[in-house]
């Protein structure tokens, strides 16, 4: 969400994850949304998930069973929301789903959110829309920025002490480009003791232990010859929560341990000339990720759980213009991924779980004049596993003219087919959460997904910065794969672990209205506000998906001061959800309120805090099927300086 003074010059961001090629975002026929780096800053937002929150009808959920939070968008699951860092993937946690807050904003220079399944840039995953994450570059010179940040969960400290600094975050980063080469090097470290809202109990439910980003980019500009990069960036992790089960009435005491690396490397060029311009990426990242049960009462550690995810992945992508009125885009790319856990040192994924897919695309963006503009799209996959497949797309933007005065009026929608291979964890994967009851076990012998999205929106504009959107969107899916409660494998347990699978849905439909304004009313006063509508239905029983809240709203209300003060107030509002696929159980609904606020000492030095969750609005953690926010008040104060 903007700020008072940005508001105007946001709207001229250029973007790229609709078209690949450049357009403002006011312009672009595909609807995206923006967290732009003054967002990033004066939210104090310390990861992707925390930047996401600020995005209307991005709803963040709470991982089962781990430490972390991951997207659904327009009522498609984390599953379905394909996100990259700089145009390339981000592996799925520990087999599941891709975990936002490994992500840090450190890095950030921005995020770009395209919802629904219309653009012909991405394949497989990417049936509920895309969030694509840009990484800060370098400016000319050099500069150095860092930051110290510490908070205080009051009485849920795991410590029990209210003024304990329960998580410290910090940050460094050196940056710069001469002549023709540039750096990066960036670092920053998340810290937490962990906190605990059922003070009864042996359990906790924030982990102790941290959070790590390190990275490195070198880019050389070679002039008529192109320009080179090598990125490596590398995330761990190290945390510990703790867990108490009820065996045969005697009460078992653990801590659940969670280690995790990630190592990414890219290399790449870009090139342009008479043939248009040109860009090779070769990239790889390996996921690693160590958990243990450990009954504190044992010398060793039980359970010992080990993961790894492997991705390779070549891509060539060409845009160019053919005159004045088309403009060509294609790309080609190669991916393998392979999988591979076990248990106490025993295989639990047998050979052959890698895949192999090889995708196309083709796209022309056409201008027709009198304020139309199409963007028809074709994008052709291959799987090893399940074969070939085409998806096509078409987006159209129409634009009225001679409005009069500083007025904009456009209307923008799109068509386009969706596809979703099920992923290695959904095959092949254990998910074990034996310690609360249950374990969801891969199916081999799943489908593939399909969908049908519709996207059509209406807006205005005012260069003063009022701005009105009203977003219509509808999904048909065919073949959803759900996690479903398996009766006779649970039967045939003798432990009382609940056990779920994954299966197909026939077909089910996502619908709803997506409403977002802005409006500066005061000097120095700015309020946004989003508003989603979604209504969901697994057809063969006409009963609403789980876990889809049918009603969001979001609001932010900005003040800047002619004194270097800025203070912001975030809203949200969400309404019940179901928790199960017969509508027997549900989650209330909540809201939360967070203050930011933010005051520049001199020109380099700035200090902020706030409080997030005012209202100390939290779950019942002995209820399974509540769903409100896990972390309660969280305050915090920090220092931020650069040159």
């Amino acid at each position: 969400m903007a700020t008072a003074e940005t508001v105007d010059s946001q709207f001229d961001t250029l973007v790229v994850t609709g078209t690949r090629t450049e357009k403002t975002l006011l312009s672009t026929p595909v609807k995206t949304e923006v967290v732009s780096r003054e967002d990033i800053e004066t939210y104090h937002v310390r990861d992707a998930a925390e930047a996401l929150a600020l995005i209307p009808g991005v709803v963040l959920k709470p991982i089962h069973g781990k430490s972390g939070y991951e997207a659904w968008m327009q009522g498609f699951d984390s599953d379905r929301v394909k996100v990259l860092v700089d145009g390339q993937p981000v592996a799925t946690s520990t087999g599941s789903t891709i975990d936002l807050t490994q992500i840090s904003a450190a890095d950030i220079e921005r995020i770009e959110v395209v919802k629904g399944a219309t653009s012909a840039l991405y394949g497989s995953s990417a049936m509920g829309g895309v969030i694509q994450i840009f990484t800060r570059q370098p400016e000319e010179g050099w500069q150095a920025a860092g930051k110290l940040e510490g908070g205080s969960f009051g009485e849920d400290n795991l410590s029990g002490r209210a003024e304990d600094l329960a998580q410290r975050f910090y940050t460094l980063r050196l940056d710069g480009r001469e002549e023709h080469f540039s750096i990066k090097l960036h670092g920053d470290r998340r810290d937490n003791d962990g906190f605990d809202a059922t003070p009864g109990s042996w359990s906790s439910q924030g982990p102790e232990g941290f959070r790590q980003n390190l990275g490195a980019a070198l880019t050389w500009d070679a002039g008529p010859l192109g320009e080179y990069l090598i990125d490596v960036d590398r995330y761990d992790e190290d945390l510990q929560t703790r867990i108490q089960e009820n065996a045969g009435g005697r009460l078992i005491l653990k801590h659940k341990d969670e280690e995790s690396e990630r190592l990414r490397v890219t290399l790449g060029g870009d090139w342009s000339g008479e043939s248009g311009e040109w860009q090779l990426r070769a990239f790889r990242e390996r996921f690693e990720n160590l958990t243990y049960q450990d009954v504190i009462v044992t010398p060793e550690k039980e359970n010992r759980r080990e993961a790894e995810l492997e991705t390779d992945k070549a891509n060539l992508d060409w845009s160019r213009w053919i005159g004045t009125t088309h403009q060509l885009s294609a790309g080609l790319e190669f991916t393998e991924e392979t999988l591979s856990q076990s248990l106490n040192y025993v295989d639990e994924v047998p050979d052959g779980t890698d895949r192999q897919a090889i995708e196309g695309y083709l796209q022309d963006d056409i201008f027709l004049g009198s304020g139309w503009e199409l963007v028809p799209g074709l994008r052709v996959q291959n799987d090893s596993d399940f074969g070939s497949h085409a998806a096509p797309k078409i987006n159209a933007r129409y634009d009225w003219q001679d409005l009069g005065g500083t007025w904009q009026a456009y209307w923008r929608g799109g068509v386009g087919a969706g596809y979703r291979v099920p992923n290695l964890k959904e095959r092949y994967y254990v998910f074990d959460h034996s310690h609360l009851g249950y374990m969801v076990i891969g199916s081999p012998d799943l489908e593939p997904e399909s969908s049908i999205s519709y996207q059509s929106g209406w807006g205005i504009h005012d260069a003063h910065g009022t701005h009105l959107e009203l977003n219509l969107f509808w999904n048909e899916i065919d073949q959803l794969i759900e996690t479903a409660f398996d009766e006779e494998a649970t039967a045939n347990r003798t432990d009382g672990v609940a056990i779920y699978s994954y299966v197909n849905v026939d077909r089910a439909r996502t619908r709803g209205v997506e409403l977002t304004g802005a409006w500066r009313f005061a000097d120095g006063f700015f309020l946004q506000s989003g508003y989603t509508y979604t209504d969901s239905e697994n057809k063969a029983t006409g009963l609403a998906l789980p876990d889809r809240p049918e009603h969001q709203l979001k609001t932010s209300l900005s003040w800047n001061s002619a004194h270097g003060t800025r203070v912001r107030l975030l809203h949200i509002l969400q309404s019940h959800e179901y928790t199960d696929l017969e509508n027997r159980r549900r989650s209330p609904s909540w809201q939360t309120f967070d203050l930011k606020v933010s005051q520049s000492l001199v020109e380099a030095l700035t200090v902020y805090g706030g409080v997030q969750n005012l209202g100390d609005e939290q779950r019942n953690f002995e209820d399974p099927d509540d769903r409100r926010p896990v972390e309660g008040r969280f305050v915090y104060v920090g220092l931020q300086w650069q040159t």
